[in-house]
């Protein structure tokens, strides 16, 4: 396996069922220590193309490479060094934690002592000592996702691509993972994520590409993402009494690109990237409205996201 190949490499990749295409033409390189956030809504075909990068799905057009070596033609060789955690893994409920990951260790032929060494390490990394000999079937849905991530780094994968990680975890788990994830890519692992977490994809990833409809929107490291949604800066006013005259006076302004009532607020789009609360509030005064709050919202990746759905992937 040559150093210099991209982990995933994935070139005008398409996918159909009958007429319908599901994906594509889709193409995506990311590089190692990359944490790649793999975003989009449900049924934008995230999921097949996980599945196409496992070699459990054939593409109708189109190439997937892992480390350079093609999952379908060479599976054993292209997947030995990744790992895989599922958005709802099924596990055996009569398994505690700690057998099932001494059965995967197994199956990966990793010798006895090694194989309690690893249990037990991996058992703590995910914070599950207190769960490991307790029934699979007693756990709680964040702890399953738990084992989940434990079971993909059994045979130290240098990839490791997970679906929804975190979904069902409390915030500290969260937190916890979050920490995790950015020590294995301090390591030199390459880390894919498919989240519909956002907030959490922001904080974690550094590198994002989105898919809606089957088609790559955008790519590229989350501060450009943002940076590319950045015109979208947004004032949230409160008003001490809704008055649509002041609301037709706001969208009248020239730093306004868009005004609209939410409730007792009023939501300001800004045509410019710089604070302008100062700005507002004057003229919202000069115009005898009597304000409450102002507060600034600046671009995330929800922004970005729902401008995407908005433009339907064009």
């Amino acid at each position: 396996m040559s150093s210099d190949e991209h982990p995933i490499s994935i070139h005008k990749l398409v996918k159909r069922y009958g007429k319908y295409t599901t994906i594509g033409p889709a193409s995506i390189d990311i590089e190692r220590k990359w944490i790649f956030g793999f975003l989009g809504p449900n049924g934008a075909g995230k999921t097949t193309t996980i599945r196409m990068m496992l070699g459990l799905v054939r593409p109708n057009e189109g190439s997937v490479k892992i480390f350079g070596e093609d999952p379908f033609k060479s599976p054993a060789r292209a997947l030995e060094n990744v790992g895989y955690a599922p958005e709802l893994p099924n596990f055996q409920t009569f398994f505690s934690g700690e057998d099932l990951l001494d059965f995967t260790a197994k199956l990966y032929g990793i010798g006895s002592s090694e194989r309690r060494r690893k249990v037990r390490e991996l058992i703590e990394m995910v914070g599950l000592s207190d769960h490991a000999r307790k029934k699979i079937g007693k756990y709680s849905k964040g702890m399953v996702q738990r084992l989940s991530v434990a079971q993909a780094l059994v045979n130290d994968p240098e990839l490791l691509i997970m679906d929804e990680p975190t979904l069902g975890m409390d915030p500290v788990a969260t937190i916890h993972f979050r920490d995790l994830f950015r020590s294995l890519a301090s390591e030199g692992r390459t880390i894919f994520i498919s989240s519909h977490q956002l907030d959490e994809i922001q904080r974690l990833a550094t590198h994002i590409g989105m898919i809606n409809r089957g088609q790559m929107v955008f790519q590229g490291t989350t501060d450009s993402v943002l940076n590319a949604f950045a015109k979208k800066y947004s004032i949230e006013v409160e008003l001490e009494r809704m008055d649509d005259g002041i609301v037709e006076k706001i969208k009248e302004l020239s730093y306004v690109r868009e005004a609209r009532v939410d409730a007792n607020r009023i939501h300001v789009t800004l045509n410019e990237t710089r604070d302008l609360r100062a700005d507002l509030a004057e003229d919202i005064i000069r115009s005898g409205g009597r304000l409450r709050g102002l507060s600034l919202h600046k671009a995330t990746l929800e922004d970005a996201f729902i401008e995407t759905l908005r433009r339907g992937g064009s």
